[in-house]
């Protein structure tokens, strides 16, 4: 007598590591001061966006600075790509940052005396990982430079000819985005970057982010004072002051 066929069922499959996790974290600037930022549980998926809103005094800028391993929490866990930054060098931080995060600085930081290819090119010159990503999309580094900068609306020749300091806001904000996004950096950060647009270009800056993001598979964690933005979001993490972080 045959025995009946037993049922088959797959296991599950595991579900991906979030590209960030923060676990029981708090910081404060001085030893016996407030508390500036408490989170306890975030995770932000691979590819997902996330935006970041409170006001004033809520610990959004120190929140992206111990994303990017600039600060160190006094207490808990901030994870990225797996790797808990509070566990390595000040050394050790600056390299894992130059080769996985890409910052887009509310100020932009550009370098005045680099021309605006050569500010783009930036990463690849601290990152063997982030000029190989670049050389495995484009032959060469100034021709992906050149790629990025073209879908972010800046693909005149004679303009790329113009020193940086010549550049509109606008422009100078899509050239920070770019030099971002060289190398195709897993975790894509970018604090106040539409403050100085106007509406409807805020929301073009916006999409033209987001299809970058998209095709490299960044995750991006983006602050704003901007509500009207929000929506364009997949998610967004609410912070507010008297020490408490709000998800939805």
């Amino acid at each position: 007598m045959l025995a009946a066929p037993r049922e088959l069922h797959a296991a599950p499959a595991a579900a991906p590591e979030p590209v960030v996790r923060l676990d029981g974290v708090r910081f404060r600037w001085r030893r016996r001061g407030p508390e500036i930022l408490v989170l306890e549980d975030v995770a932000v998926g691979r590819g997902e966006r996330l935006f970041i809103e409170g006001p004033s005094g809520s610990g959004k800028s120190t929140l992206l600075g111990l994303l990017a391993g600039v600060t160190v929490a006094q207490a808990g866990s901030v994870q990225v790509l797996g790797q808990a930054l509070e566990g390595l060098s000040g050394a050790a931080r600056d390299r894992f940052r130059a080769d996985h995060i890409g910052y887009i600085f509310q100020q932009f930081n550009l370098i005045p005396y680099l021309g605006i290819v050569d500010n783009v090119l930036l990463p690849c010159r601290f990152s063997a990982l982030r000029r190989e990503r670049a050389l495995a999309r484009s032959p060469d580094l100034r021709t992906e430079a050149k790629r990025l900068l073209g879908h972010l609306d800046l693909a005149d020749r004679e303009l790329l000819r113009e020193p940086v300091t010549s550049l509109s806001v606008g422009q100078q904000q899509r050239v920070a985005a770019a030099r971002a996004l060289m190398g195709a950096p897993e975790l894509v950060i970018a604090d106040e970057p539409t403050s100085s647009l106007d509406a409807d270009r805020r929301r073009t800056f916006v999409q033209l982010l987001f299809d970058e993001c998209a095709m490299s598979g960044a995750t991006l964690v983006f602050v704003s004072h901007d509500a009207s933005l929000e929506p364009l979001f997949d998610r967004t993490l609410k912070l507010v002051q008297a020490n408490r972080a709000d998800r939805r």
